[in-house]
């Protein structure tokens, strides 16, 4: 895409697109992202419920971006609440999945009724052995694997490719070195379970520079 989309509310599509496979948008944070995201037929849309966040989504914040939106579901993402305090939080909030970061968390977490989401960063865990390992001990607890990086490091082929293998045994959502010209590539030629995509900001309320978000959603776009 050679310009930036800039999306109006009002140019919002009343019934979802398809998708080629599952994508989940992450630090969704405003409800141009969301109305966009929902109308081209995103899976999972997560939101910062940390209140110390950068984009902390309040009940009523919450409240507000979801009230306008169908046909998919929410995602809580935590990376340093305790879950005792995610317990007594989501009863505030309808969600459909919880995600976290640290994964002593599970077992506590594994008790109550949502599914759940082990977020794992690449560079955290040291190495994709360690990833393995995790995977392998939360299998029966945890709902899908979303692997990201902290870095611009661009990973060599073969750790690539041995993500690839770990996602023919396991539920792994790809969040990092994702592009619209290698999107197709992954769905076609991996099992990766899908992609992990994050929101951005709004340029004023209610117009959006989607950049390369809206460039992966509309190669992913099954036409017809």
């Amino acid at each position: 895409m050679s310009d930036p989309i800039y999306y109006s509310f009002a140019a919002a599509n009343e019934s979802a697109m398809a998708l080629k496979t599952f994508v989940k948008i992450s630090e969704v944070n405003n409800l141009s992202d969301a109305r966009y995201c929902a109308g081209m037929g995103v899976n999972l849309m997560g939101f910062q419920l940390d209140q110390d966040a950068k984009h902390y989504a309040s009940p009523e914040n919450f409240a507000e971006i979801t009230g306008w939106l169908a046909g998919i579901e929410f995602v809580a993402e935590y990376e340093n609440t305790s879950a005792d305090d995610i317990k007594k939080a989501i009863v505030d909030y309808e969600l459909d999945y919880i995600q976290v970061s640290n994964a002593e968390l599970i077992d506590s977490l594994a008790q109550q009724s949502l599914p759940l989401i082990l977020k794992i960063t690449i560079e955290e865990a040291g190495s994709v052995e360690a990833v393995s390992n995790l995977m392998k001990t939360f299998s029966d607890q945890v709902a899908y694997f979303l692997l990201e990086s902290n870095s611009e490091v661009v990973y060599k082929a073969h750790i690539m490719q041995e993500i690839y293998t770990l996602a023919e045994t396991h539920p792994i959502l790809l969040g990092f070195q994702v592009s619209d010209e290698n999107v197709l590539d992954l769905v076609d030629n991996t099992a990766l379970k899908g992609i992990s995509l994050k929101g951005g900001e709004e340029i004023r309320p209610g117009y959006k520079d989607f950049d390369q978000l809206a460039d992966i959603l509309e190669t992913l776009e099954v036409e017809g």
